[in-house]
């Protein structure tokens, strides 16, 4: 009889033991679950963040979007404008030269000629160490000279090089002759018409006229063209 009270004894503290374990694990599951459910709620929280972040980011895409479209037809106007002050201003005859020659070559295939070939795919260039480089675009003989289309030798972040490039007209023995518009300031923009500019000889008369950078860089054209009053 002993034995069977100590045994029930032992089925007692076994149940009571269970009973703790199983209070245990529901404790331990209800806070794995609370856990879970605020972690859920701070990732919602987080993902909700993330959203406004990616609206906010669209709207702004869609303003750059719309201000680059603003500035490409800003562009587009500038080039008809400059195209059309092309046609009025070249109208005199082109005096076409008969040698042209430029102070240092850099490379093959960017000899002075390059410079009047009337192909803006090919380009003069001189080298870029020596001081003042020049260019000279020679008559055949004395001619008055009116306007000066210049061409940009280069159409990316390097057309600044050009800045600064001044044009004086020869008049034979050393004599140079200043023009009205002598000055080239390279301004924004990368299609040929941003990079065609004018200048102004007219009431000057030569046997051609000279280009000379004023500092020490490349001297670089894709297309020079003189014309008479």
């Amino acid at each position: 009889m002993e034995e069977a009270y100590s045994i029930r004894d032992e089925a007692y503290e076994i149940k009571d033991s269970a009973h703790e374990v199983r209070s245990t694990l529901e404790t331990t599951l209800i806070e794995a679950l609370g856990l879970m459910k605020n972690q859920a709620t701070a990732n919602n929280l987080y993902i909700q963040e993330i959203r406004t972040s990616i609206n906010s980011l669209e709207n702004r895409m869609n303003g750059l979007e719309n201000g680059l479209q603003d500035v490409k037809q800003g562009q587009k106007r500038i080039e008809e404008t400059l195209a059309a002050i092309d046609t009025e201003s070249t109208s005199g005859e082109l005096i076409t030269p008969t040698r042209v020659e430029q102070s240092t070559t850099l490379g093959v295939e960017r000899g002075p000629e390059k410079a009047v070939d009337g192909n803006l795919g090919t380009q003069s260039h001189t080298e870029c160490v020596h001081s003042k480089p020049w260019f000279r675009y020679y008559f055949s003989g004395p001619r008055a000279v009116g306007l000066i289309k210049v061409v940009n030798g280069k159409l990316d972040r390097y057309k600044y090089r050009l800045n600064g490039a001044r044009v004086s007209v020869m008049g034979g023995e050393g004599n140079k002759r200043s023009c009205r518009v002598d000055t080239i300031t390279v301004r924004v923009g990368d299609s040929y018409l941003a990079q065609t500019y004018y200048l102004d000889c007219t009431g000057n008369t030569g046997i051609g006229v000279e280009f000379v950078l004023q500092s020490t860089n490349c001297l670089e054209f894709r297309e020079i063209e003189v014309y008479a009053p």
